[in-house]
């Protein structure tokens, strides 16, 4: 592992050309209103003075190195990779400590075998399956080896696959005919057809009310601000003509 490790993931490059000229400790711009008249005055009326060069480098969470180092370390011992990443980056050091926090975020260390499967335990507790951990690698409890993991998902391929399952039971329960108009498939199994009108504190929702479903308003109707204010169930032909059998 590169003993600059937590420079290149932790420390901004420096700024460029453009800061060059603010390196060096010199007088300041004066800052003037519309009159030409300085809007801070300094002590004695002098031009207040910079004795400290800016710094140009900051803070970043380029963890890219960090990956990739990982990756090529699969099929190793993790004792010993970790011990290779612990030999360069000191605990006392508060940002070589904030890298090595990092190492959790990708490889699930705690791991066991239950029932046969292995199962890990997340940086805050609480046992899942290897499956369910978004993490890229473990590390297998028989033989210490770092591995990748085979359900691994990136975040946003999680956030699709959430967002299409979504879609994918919103679409088996309503359809949207109109911005007044929808049809659902409620708690009695049943096709109906609602029609919208603007949410109220005095008038119920005629479906609620009713006892139909257990979703929320903005839940039910994918919308904010609406509430039923009409049903009635979809006749067979309507059902066959909508594609609703």
């Amino acid at each position: 592992m590169r003993k600059d490790m937590s420079k290149i993931i932790v420390e901004r490059p420096r700024l460029g050309r453009a800061w060059a000229s603010e390196k060096r400790p010199g007088r300041l711009r004066a800052v003037e209103d519309d009159d030409g008249e300085p809007l801070r005055a300094s002590r004695g009326g002098h031009t207040p003075t910079r004795t400290k060069p800016l710094k140009t480098k900051s803070l970043n969470e380029n963890l890219a190195p960090l990956r990739r180092y990982l990756g090529k370390q699969v099929g190793r011992p993790w004792n010993k990779v970790f011990s290779e990443i612990s030999e360069h980056l000191k605990p006392t050091s508060t940002v070589q400590q904030h890298v090595r926090d990092h190492v959790d975020d990708f490889v699930a260390s705690n791991t066991r075998m239950k029932a046969g499967k292995v199962v890990t335990t997340g940086k805050w507790g609480g046992e899942r399956a290897l499956e369910e951990d978004y993490r890229r690698y473990y590390v297998h409890p028989r033989t210490g080896l770092l591995r990748e993991n085979p359900h691994y998902r990136s975040w946003s391929a999680r956030l699709r696959a959430r967002r299409a399952a979504i879609a994918a039971e919103r679409d088996s329960r309503m359809r949207v005919i109109d911005a007044k108009t929808q049809l659902h498939k409620l708690k009695d199994d049943v096709w109906w057809e609602v029609k919208l009108g603007r949410a109220s504190k005095t008038e119920p929702d005629v479906v609620l009310a009713a006892g139909l479903s257990d979703l929320t308003p903005d839940e039910l109707y994918d919308r904010h601000g609406v509430r039923a204010i009409a049903k009635r169930v979809l006749n067979k032909a309507e059902k066959k003509r909508l594609g609703l059998v």
